[in-house]
């Protein structure tokens, strides 16, 4: 017998891994609603009262995610996430700066970095829905002299 990762968790890892447009999680609701499967079905999935789903369940799950069929082979969480961020559009090289010198910092300038991070997201959601709002402004570089 070959042993796969638990169902829950491979579901578990496609709701973290793959992200609606805006960047959040999908909410169950959002999935089901897209795909041939129950809300009730998903969430049993999801906290593993379902353990052997029908074939059609995975596929609906396989394309709303944009991952292959062979997923839901995987053995380990790392190799779950490997094949989800297959499909997914490239960090922008900006964003991915951001992480190498966040990542550098104390967990509480992390957090400080991340309430940053939010509030100008908020400051844009806002932007967009009252277009007549001045725009944030741009900052000057920082060459850390000074």
């Amino acid at each position: 017998m070959t042993d796969y990762l638990p169902l829950d968790d491979q579901i578990r890892v496609l709701f973290d891994a793959v992200r609606h447009p805006k960047g959040r999680p999908y909410t169950l609701q959002e999935v089901s609603e897209r795909i041939d499967v129950s809300l009730a079905t998903i969430s049993q999935m999801r906290s593993g009262r379902i353990k052997n789903p029908q074939l059609h369940t995975l596929r609906e799950l396989c394309r709303f995610f944009d991952v292959p069929l062979h997923y839901f082979e995987t053995r380990t969480i790392e190799a779950c996430y490997a094949i989800s961020q297959t499909n997914q559009p490239p960090i922008p090289p900006v964003a991915h700066e951001i992480a190498v010198h966040a990542a550098r910092l104390s967990p509480a300038a992390q957090q400080d970095v991340l309430v940053l991070i939010r509030w100008v997201q908020a400051a844009e959601a806002q932007q967009r829905r009252d277009p007549g709002l001045s725009p944030l402004p741009h900052l000057e570089a920082f060459d850390g002299q000074g």
